[in-house]
């Protein structure tokens, strides 16, 4: 009994990767969402929706921002840096079947990111409703549209795809749009995208236990209701280990991503957060 208590941590891994790994030193548990502001500074909201936090790109120094004025009983989700002071963010609840969530506008007001709710994600665009506990994982803005990826899923045409939407304020029109998901549990957790020659690009991570990819898409920018058909850019699962709960991802001007872990699970947190590098080497 002695030999097996003192060998209860022997098996615990320390994790690996292919580029930095760093630990945050922070107090807000369950980071989902990442970002990244125009100093090169990471963003990443806690889910329980009462903070968010900033982490200093030479540091890695967290300092923690409280939320005041989003709805109640609300998870913040995403995140997506705008301009200046400005932050969309994308939420969740624990409501059965429901019809939308919330999108949130954020404004850094000295220690706090004050929100008001700007509109709405409408899952009838693809005539699905929400169960609980999924709703908008992933928020980017880009060339003054945003893009937005669910983690509700459907079966269409033989196989599993997820509802993307991108919304552009100047028009006020949303286009729906499905991407297909490659394995057989795996759902959207995070997405950044960019403008390449023209064309929004998007990157994702798609997770569910034992699975987690990095996929790449183009968003299209014609008719709504296109299928889109990604290409994996990256097996996480064949190149981290142990292998950690992502839900937030910032695509780097090099072409390298960063992911950040949420390490909330089941009430309470396991691990600490941490920031995971992959270099554009390792990018597909």
């Amino acid at each position: 009994m002695a030999l097996l208590l003192a060998c209860a941590g022997c098996t615990k891994k320390e994790p690996r990767g292919p580029g930095r790994i760093v630990t945050l030193d922070t107090g807000v548990a369950g980071l989902s969402g990442l970002t990244l502001d125009e100093h090169g500074a990471f963003w990443a909201p806690g889910e329980d929706g009462d903070a968010v936090v900033r982490i200093d790109p030479t540091t890695f120094g967290v300092t923690r921002y409280a939320v005041a004025g989003g709805p109640a009983a609300t998870d913040l989700e995403a995140m997506a840096w705008v301009d200046g002071t400005r932050f969309m963010l994308g939420t969740e609840t624990q409501e059965k079947a429901r019809l939308r969530d919330v999108i949130l506008d954020g404004r850094l007001d000295e220690a706090r990111l004050a929100v008001t709710a700007v509109g709405n994600l409408d899952y009838a665009r693809w005539q699905l409703a929400a169960p609980d506990n999924h709703g908008i994982e992933g928020i980017c803005h880009v060339d003054g549209v945003l893009v937005l990826a669910t983690e509700l899923v459907e079966t269409r045409r033989g196989r599993r795809w997820a509802p993307v939407g991108m919304f552009d304020p100047k028009t006020q029109t949303w286009t729906a749009h499905r991407v297909g998901l490659t394995s057989k549990t795996g759902k959207l957790a995070a997405l950044d995208c960019r403008m390449a020659n023209g064309a929004i690009e998007a990157l994702v991570v798609e997770r569910h236990y034992g699975v987690s990819r990095l996929l790449r898409f183009k968003v299209p920018q014609g008719p709504e209701g296109q299928w889109i058909e990604p290409a994996i850019a990256a097996d996480l699962s064949e190149l981290i280990s142990p292998l950690p709960n992502f839900e937030g991802l910032a695509w780097m001007k090099d072409g390298s991503a960063a992911l950040v872990t949420d390490n909330k699970y089941r009430g309470g947190p396991s691990e600490p957060s941490r920031l995971y590098f992959v270099p554009a080497s390792a990018l597909q």
